[in-house]
């Protein structure tokens, strides 16, 4: 369980996985409401399992499995967004070249998959 700022139960941690580096924790949460949400712990980054399902055309848990294995198993390439070499926020992307079209002047990007290896990008 995780409690916001106020004290009130947010979410229920019902997995978890950590990367073979130890740089990353995925999450996976229930609401309050009965929302399951998928994030990258510590950043704002978060997706619904709702949204999942109307992506992939599969029901929510399956989607929300499907999503889960393509990270942990390195399929998804991740961004690591960093400024003055700290980590800013981390976000799963298809389309890393695209990544580069809203980056900041101050902003370094790192393209990773799950376990650490990096994924070598050019900006276009």
């Amino acid at each position: 369980m995780v409690l916001d700022n106020s004290g009130w139960l947010a979410m229920n941690i019902i997995e978890e996985h950590r990367s073979p580096d130890g740089f990353l924790r995925l999450i996976v949460t229930r609401e309050s409401d009965g929302d399951v949400a998928v994030s990258f712990d510590g950043y704002r980054w978060h997706t619904h399992g709702d949204i999942l399902r109307s992506l992939s055309g599969l029901p929510e848990s399956d989607a929300i499995r499907q999503f889960v294995e393509c990270i942990i198993r390195g399929v998804q390439v991740i961004v690591v967004s960093r400024v003055n070499g700290e980590v800013r926020e981390v976000w799963p992307t298809e389309d890393p070249r695209y990544e580069y079209k809203y980056k900041a002047a101050e902003e370094s990007l790192e393209f990773r998959r799950w376990s650490g290896e990096r994924v070598p990008v050019e900006s276009s």
